[in-house]
């Protein structure tokens, strides 16, 4: 066997084996860009819960004009596109994020998306019966986003818990390393 052609296989082997692991590897630590925007979202998600409890509360009341429901579904839905302005930053550092981190902007982004999706919706049936705005099933959908909203938060709230535990054991364990030595 000629020995140019192994060297030359074997290097075509080493070249396909690494460069493709190296192009594509995964964070192993955490990155506090995704951090920093899971903490904007978390305020953000706040304020979309805040309004979507309101705004379920005003179903309660016969009252109210289809106008107030209207005004304050408008305020969410701008809040809403914020939000999945922020879920876009996150995505796009999904690449050099962490796996667990990853895992969570995948969670995180499909509830946004549901909401974004539940809001559409929500405005949409307000429209369709603007004389009756406290008529089923539009305060099911009032319901449905306060429920997104909420399971949102809960995940954001539960993420952003986890980093920090994980940043403290990780400390610790730094600490028990160097102890050992």
């Amino acid at each position: 066997m000629n020995p140019r052609k192994v060297l030359c296989g074997l290097l075509l082997c080493i070249v396909f084996v690494l460069i493709p692991s190296n192009l594509y590897a995964q964070a192993t630590t955490d990155n506090s860009s995704v951090t920093a925007q899971l903490n904007d979202a978390k305020t953000m998600v706040a304020k979309i819960k805040k309004d979507a409890v309101k705004v379920e509360s005003y179903a309660l009341t016969s009252g109210l004009s289809w106008q107030t429901h209207s005004a304050v579904l408008a305020k969410i839905k701008n809040d809403v596109n914020e939000l999945q302005e922020n879920m876009r930053g996150l995505q796009s550092h999904r690449t050099v994020a962490s796996p667990w981190q990853q895992e969570a902007i995948d969670r995180i982004t499909g509830f946004a998306n549901d909401l974004a999706t539940s809001m559409n919706a929500t405005i949409d049936r307000l429209s369709k019966s603007k004389s009756r705005p406290t008529a089923p099933p539009y305060p099911e959908y009032l319901k449905a986003n306060t429920r997104i909203a909420s399971d949102l938060a809960d995940e954001i709230d539960a993420t952003i818990d986890y980093a920090q535990n994980k940043m403290k054991l990780d400390s610790l364990g730094q600490q028990l390393d160097s102890s050992a030595k």
